[in-house]
């Protein structure tokens, strides 16, 4: 069934729970800090700049992180590096909670994003490893739970802040969350042994076609052709979805005259349609294959962005953003699978993390500069247009599907 030499189908199956914990973690903690953000802005007087600057901070320490992680999984382990990942975090966001200064704040706030980063590469890493030893895509659920978690992180932080618990108590029982996580799930994720697989043969998608485009494959570190095309790739996902996440609700309220309370009713449905898009992406990946769930469903998210924009009634614009969000939601996880099962193909399981590593950067990039490129269009040309704009950004997707197409399993199974 699988030559891929590592633990049993059992011990598999048990690392794709665990580490469904992890993502679900992630999406927690950080809808938990988002959440408290007003409260904060009141407590320290922040202005908007100084807000957004040290919101900046979070990002910088995730993009320095992402950088040096795939030398501490190489060196430890990835399963060693979560568990790391996991209280580093829980000690972050106690720190976050404690901050009294701009300086502190800053600083706390640095320190998670370098624990997000740390988590985010090492967890799709593992999904990764969880895969090929299953031979059957995951990792589409395995974001589902990260979908799950940020709505998690927002209902227990919005009814924190109505029963007026204070930050402080909040964020360090979120703190108390990612230790037990890291304690728990990190042993019981895929052991030190499965990073270190020697090569196998290149992956086959679900239309038969082994390696797929670029086929020259990568190095275990280096900034080949085909890492910044799979990176550019996931910066075109992730600037379309950061930018619907900031500009929709802003869209909804002065372009289509809608209340307050519909006009957020727009993220609510962004979210919940990327959690349904993910709980049935693994089946529609078994089914039709990387290249043709990327290739349509960046044509549906753009047509639902084509409704967005043109529907004079804010009930059929919140339509067009749920269908966009559909669209975007399996995205994202098959760029990563994509480079991780590449790397590994080639050059052993040894090297996913370095790959995950710098599309996850890449990716990130575009969804730090989405909202905004689309605010400083908005400047010039108005904000319809400017989110107009993110119908190229479709486009582009579409065309570069086909690099998608290392990301199956070979000879998949059914799925559970």
């Amino acid at each position: 069934m699988s030559d891929v030499a590592g633990p049993d189908l059992a011990r598999a199956s048990q690392a794709r729970w665990a580490v469904a914990a992890v993502f679900f973690l992630v999406g927690l903690l950080l809808s938990a800090w988002f959440t408290q953000i007003p409260q904060f802005k009141a407590a320290l007087a922040l202005s908007d700049g100084r807000l957004g600057l040290a919101v900046a901070f979070l990002a910088a320490g995730a993009l320095i992180s992402m950088q040096v992680t795939g030398r501490l999984a190489g060196r430890f382990g990835i399963a060693s590096v979560i568990r790391a990942g996991c209280l580093a975090i829980a000690v972050t966001m106690v720190a976050i909670g404690s901050a009294r200064s701009f300086l502190t704040l800053d600083a706390a706030l640095l320190a998670f994003g370098m624990a997000d980063g740390m988590l985010d590469v090492s967890m799709n890493a593992q999904a990764v490893a969880v895969e090929r030893v299953l031979r059957r895509p995951v990792l589409q659920s395995l974001h589902a739970a990260f979908s799950l978690g940020t709505i998690a992180g927002a209902i227990s932080g919005g009814l924190a802040i109505y029963a007026r618990v204070t930050p402080f108590a909040y964020l360090s029982a979120a703190a108390l969350v990612a230790v037990l996580v890291g304690l728990i799930a990190s042993g019981r994720l895929l052991p030190a042994e499965t990073d270190e697989q020697p090569a196998v043969k290149p992956l086959v998608g679900a239309t038969g076609r082994a390696g797929g485009a670029g086929a020259g494959g990568l190095a275990r570190s280096g900034w080949t052709g085909f890492v910044l095309v799979l990176g550019l790739l996931g910066a075109g996902c992730l600037l379309a979805e950061g930018a619907a996440e900031s500009w929709s609700a802003v869209f909804l309220r002065d372009q289509r005259h809608a209340a307050p309370t519909l006009a957020t009713a727009g993220y609510l449905v962004f979210t919940l349609m990327q959690l349904g898009g993910r709980l049935v992406g693994d089946r529609l990946h078994h089914r039709w294959g990387p290249v043709a769930v990327v290739r349509y469903g960046a044509a549906v998210a753009a047509a639902g962005l084509c409704l967005e924009l043109t529907a004079a009634d804010p009930g059929w614009a919140i339509a067009g953003i749920g269908l966009y969000s559909l669209g975007l939601s399996g995205l994202v996880p098959i760029v990563f699978g994509a480079a991780g099962h590449r790397s590994a193909a080639e050059h052993g399981a040894s090297s996913v993390t370095a790959a995950v590593a710098r599309v996850t950067t890449l990716s990130y990039v575009g969804y730090l500069l989405g909202p905004a490129l689309i605010g400083w269009l908005a400047l010039g040309v108005g904000l319809t247009w400017a989110l107009s704009s993110v119908l190229l950004v479709l486009a582009a997707v579409i065309a570069l599907a086909r690099w998608a197409s290392s990301a199956s399993p070979d000879a998949p199974g059914d799925l559970p």
